[in-house]
């Protein structure tokens, strides 16, 4: 079975009694990630953050500015959110250490932090096509087209379910915002398609982007948890009295709205 090394479980113990200990080392990292505007120099400040610290550090780092932003704090939440959007800056660490980051949150108990270093992907029915039912083409016809500039075929890919497709979409740059708002609540939808936008350099800077993908049903649950807790009190009132998302979506705005209060 694997397990955690001792030194790492004591300190993580220590951390969680001292929460102070571990704002000297956000504080900085928060800093340093505002100080910058460019969206690729935001992704270097977290990946060296993210390599640059010890293991029980990072993980204890990581559930601290959870909670930062659970509470409120607009740097906190700000931070949060490209986390949540850019996976990837967690998941290019090397797969071993992966397994032993998330082996210490667990066995810590900091499950939620354990989820971002091998959080499971909801499964692709195998059965389910993807296509476009509103442009009844070939996907790399359908990609070429998404670099067009004709306004009735931007309308039609919007609904393509294709992340490829979406991808080549997303940098057309005749598409608003309204477009990447309606791509984030459009339902039925693949995954993969929410997780591109999420990941897109240009819209996931979007509030109202970043909202409509943690009110879709479609958005895989690890994405959708992290990015609720970066909404305004009165989004997350409305996420809380949805039936339209999940259980713990709801209960996890029930609880930030009493934290914030």
């Amino acid at each position: 079975m694997t397990t955690a090394h001792p030194w790492v479980l004591n300190q993580l113990e220590r951390y969680r009694e001292q929460p102070a200990e571990v704002d000297v080392f956000l504080d900085p990292w928060l800093r340093h990630f505002r100080s910058v505007a460019d969206a690729s120099l935001q992704r270097t400040v977290l990946r060296e953050g993210i390599e640059g610290f010890d293991d029980a550090t990072l993980i204890a780092v990581l559930a601290r500015l959870d909670r930062r932003a659970r509470d409120g704090e607009g740097d906190a939440r700000w931070m949060l959110a490209d986390l949540a959007l850019d996976p990837n800056v967690v998941h290019e660490l090397p797969y071993e250490r992966r397994v032993e980051l998330y082996t210490a949150a667990r066995l810590a108990d900091y499950h939620a932090v354990a989820d971002r270093f091998l959080g499971a992907r909801p499964p692709k029915k195998a059965d389910e096509p993807i296509d476009n039912p509103h442009l009844d083409l070939p996907a790399g016809v359908r990609k070429q087209a998404a670099r067009a500039h004709e306004r009735v075929i931007i309308d039609r890919l919007l609904h393509d379910r294709d992340p490829r497709v979406i991808r080549a979409l997303l940098d057309n740059p005749r598409l608003v915002e309204r477009d990447a708002v309606k791509i984030a609540a459009l339902r039925p939808t693949a995954p993969e398609v929410l997780e591109t936008l999420a990941a897109h350099a240009r819209w996931s800077r979007s509030y109202r982007v970043r909202k409509a993908l943690a009110f879709n049903p479609c958005s895989p649950t690890t994405l959708a948890r992290q990015l609720v807790r970066t909404l305004l009190q009165q989004d997350l009132r409305a996420l809380r009295d949805s039936g339209a998302v999940a259980a713990e979506l709801r209960a996890e705005a029930s609880l930030l709205l009493e934290r914030r209060s």
